[in-house]
């Protein structure tokens, strides 16, 4: 999800808030001011209400950042590369270049966020005990927080896909059975399975309770977790579909090229129109140069395009490349994970192909109607 508010970095992370996290915020800090401070601590004002409201809800969305900088910090300690953290009004989400490759790191990564929430609920639980009670603000900030953490830390353990205690389940049956497929296939449908009993369970706070605000948040959780598992599920099948995929099975192995001292309307009319191509590999001889592609191109006035040479206008090498034996879904990875439509297939420094995301839905749903699986 891309952040629509950058905040800044912290320990090299880079942080960022969705328009949604505003909502939120709004929604749990009235909440706080005008129905759990005071039923629980009677006799304030409402400008207190509302003021410590504001700060525990601010507190909370802390801890969430605290919870996702667990992950970030040992997800990059074992090697993958972290984009940032993004906080929006279902929490936050730790943006990951990368899948893990193994069930041992994808387990370390998913619990630490789970225990990091208990274990904030445990360090702010002594610190109430140290404070004594009491009728404060402070006090009351105390309470919700301790609260908060350890329902997060106990959501997030649900044996669901895509939360942490989802993942936790995926890598455990994937170390016993060695099958990240079968695992994955296990966990998603757990996720799908408990998004349509807190769907169920909203559905009777409403009818039954009339907790009208609870129920439709946790019919909405439901939702978004059942929604999240099955396009995991999905996406499951696609990556099933392509086992044992070579990209030199979908590519095209003899791709439109241009050469770097072409101008620009030589790359437009004689490349990109009559093949129907998004982007030309440059090459100078048989060594990869560059490649352009209709992004390049747009930038460019049209007036220019007699003038301009195709060097001065491609992304110039080192590009992102496969190799022909490269494994189809790791390909589709690269495509999604760096926002790209192609990707250029070298062989021992040579073009021996192109693989385009048009490729690959081609393939898919040659294979769709064919029947295969």
């Amino acid at each position: 999800m891309k952040a629509s508010v950058r905040l800044g970095k912290i320990a090299g992370v880079e942080i960022g808030l969705h328009y949604s996290w505003f909502l939120v915020f709004v929604l749990v800090s009235w909440s706080l001011a005008v129905s759990f401070l005071p039923d629980r601590y009677p006799g304030w004002s409402a400008p207190t209400y509302w003021a410590t409201g504001a700060v525990s809800a601010l507190l909370l969305f802390v801890s969430v950042l605290t919870h996702e900088m667990s992950h970030s910090l040992v997800a990059r300690a074992r090697g993958f590369p972290v984009s940032g953290i993004t906080l929006f009004i279902l929490g936050g989400v730790s943006n990951l270049k990368a899948d893990a490759r193994k069930a041992s790191d994808e387990f370390a990564i998913a619990i630490v966020g789970p225990l990091t929430s208990f274990a904030l609920a445990g360090l702010l639980w002594l610190v109430s005990l140290a404070l004594g009670d009491g009728n404060s603000p402070i006090h009351a900030t105390l309470f919700y927080l301790v609260l908060m953490n350890a329902l997060l830390g106990a959501f997030n353990m649900l044996p669901a896909f895509p939360l942490d205690g989802g993942r936790v389940l995926r890598s455990i049956i994937w170390a016993v059975t060695g099958s990240h497929l079968r695992a994955t296939r296990i966990a998603t449908f757990g996720g799908q399975v408990v998004g349509v009993g807190m769907m169920a369970l909203g559905v009777v706070q409403v009818v039954w309770t009339g907790n009208f605000v609870g129920g439709v948040w946790l019919a909405f959780l439901g939702w978004f977790l059942q929604s999240a598992a099955g396009r995991s599920q999905a996406e499951t099948a696609v990556e099933s579909s392509v086992s044992g995929v070579r990209v030199r099975d979908v590519m095209d192995g003899d791709p439109p090229t241009i050469d770097p001292g072409s101008t620009i309307r030589e790359a437009v009319f004689g490349r990109l129109l009559r093949h129907g191509a998004r982007a030309l590999p440059v090459c100078d001889g048989e060594m990869v140069v560059g490649l352009l592609s209709l992004t390049d191109v747009k930038r460019l006035s049209q007036d220019l395009w007699s003038a301009r040479i195709v060097r001065s206008e491609m992304t110039a090498m080192p590009l992102i490349t496969v190799g022909p034996d490269h494994d189809l879904a790791q390909a589709m990875d690269l495509l999604a994970q760096n926002s790209v439509h192609q990707l250029p297939v070298i062989e021992d420094g040579r073009l021996v192909g192109l693989l385009s995301r048009s490729h690959v839905i081609q393939y898919l749903y040659s294979m769709k109607e064919l029947g295969i699986r």
